[in-house]
């Protein structure tokens, strides 16, 4: 699933690219033809965009649909030992009429229905745990989407006031730029690494919450 996001934003930023790219050469415009091939790409650029979000919803739908199976069993597993156990209650009832001649099997069974009552908390347990385990990562790693593409963002803007103060840094510019200029183009470099380190931020906590899920979640 990260990987195609990886490739969603990918595609977003080499449109992003494509045009900063036309805005920035033109002298003093684009020609007609320039242009029309300029609105194909774009065109090109945005259906493939949207493909591979409808991909991406495609497999949140998909996970989705197994953690709902994986609840179900779960479910399922506790009805099974909820049958058990009052299989094993019942057999308990009627072993306590005669109880002189049973005694053995009694405790038996007593202790089979603790054994029961014990895992059927456990997986009362699990259930709950697990629901709020992956309801947590899919937030996350929604999170971790926007952030990767808050920074692809951030580094667009900041490359747009990189050329002026570059110029204003050679002294030879016939433009109208200044220290302001390269003033700017730093405080948009703070804004990309204060947007990196959320993005690490957020994708350490994925991280450590996938290991949580690992550990704690029983295997199917």
């Amino acid at each position: 699933m990260m990987s195609s996001w990886k490739v969603s934003l990918g595609v977003g930023f080499v449109l992003g690219s494509i045009l900063a790219s036309a805005v920035w050469n033109r002298n003093p415009g684009p020609s007609q033809e320039e242009y029309e091939l300029l609105l194909h790409k774009n065109a090109v650029l945005a259906e493939k965009q949207q493909v591979l979000q409808e991909s991406f919803e495609e497999l949140e739908t998909q996970k989705a649909l197994e953690l709902e199976k994986a609840f179900e069993q779960l479910t399922g597993k506790q009805a099974e030992l909820e049958q058990q156990k009052a299989d094993y209650e019942e057999q308990l009832a009627q072993l306590k009429q005669q109880q002189k001649k049973l005694v053995v099997t009694k405790k038996k069974l007593d202790t089979k229905v603790v054994e029961l009552e014990t895992a059927t908390e456990k997986q009362q347990v699990v259930l709950s745990h697990s629901k709020e385990l992956y309801q947590q990562q899919l937030l996350l790693q929604k999170q971790v989407a926007k952030a990767e593409a808050d920074v692809k963002k951030a580094k667009r803007v900041a490359e747009d006031f990189k050329k002026p103060c570059d110029e204003f840094k050679s002294g030879t510019s016939w433009n109208w730029v200044s220290q302001a200029d390269c003033d700017k183009y730093d405080a948009k470099i703070k804004a990309v690494a204060d947007e990196e380190a959320q993005l690490t931020a957020l994708k350490t906590e994925l991280e450590a919450l996938n290991q949580k899920i690992e550990v704690n979640l029983p295997k199917k």
